[in-house]
């Protein structure tokens, strides 16, 4: 985990803006961890998070989704992490792509408020561990801090 939290440091830190530190994120996290299948960065805009980067296999439709709606509005609502083993049985969950079966979305902060979020899915049902939970959380923290 520190290994990937120290790369990621070093390659978000010779970027000039926010969004190019987004899309090396996603890129090196799919690359980095093998059941993150799609990774994506939405950020809030009011009552809406708004897809800022992903990488995958294919592009989402889903690229705007308002705070509140599915599991990455439940995070933003909620300002905690969500993490669903078996999106098929969750009614929260917003489809994306037929062979989902996981997925977990982690809040990124700004001083106090959610300024977005992380959110990836996995082909493989409860995929996710409190290993991914906490990469993912400090992960968060490093982009919330470049956001200020």
């Amino acid at each position: 985990m520190n290994v990937i939290i120290e790369s990621l440091r070093e390659k978000i830190a010779s970027v000039s803006s926010f969004a190019a530190a987004c899309e090396i994120t996603v890129r090196e996290l799919r690359r980095l961890v093998a059941q993150f299948d799609w990774v994506g960065i939405y950020m809030r805009q009011g009552e809406e998070l708004v897809l800022t980067a992903w990488d995958g296999p294919e592009a989402t439709v889903h690229v705007r989704i308002p705070v509140g709606q599915g599991i990455c509005g439940l995070a933003a609502r909620t300002g905690e992490t969500v993490i669903v083993g078996d999106v098929n049985a969750d009614p929260r969950y917003l489809a994306c792509f037929p062979q989902t079966r996981s997925e977990i979305v982690v809040p990124i902060y700004a001083k106090d408020d959610v300024i977005g979020e992380i959110d990836i899915d996995s082909d493989k049902a409860s995929a996710f561990t409190d290993d991914d939970r906490q990469l993912l959380e400090r992960v968060a923290t490093l982009l919330g801090d470049l956001a200020l």
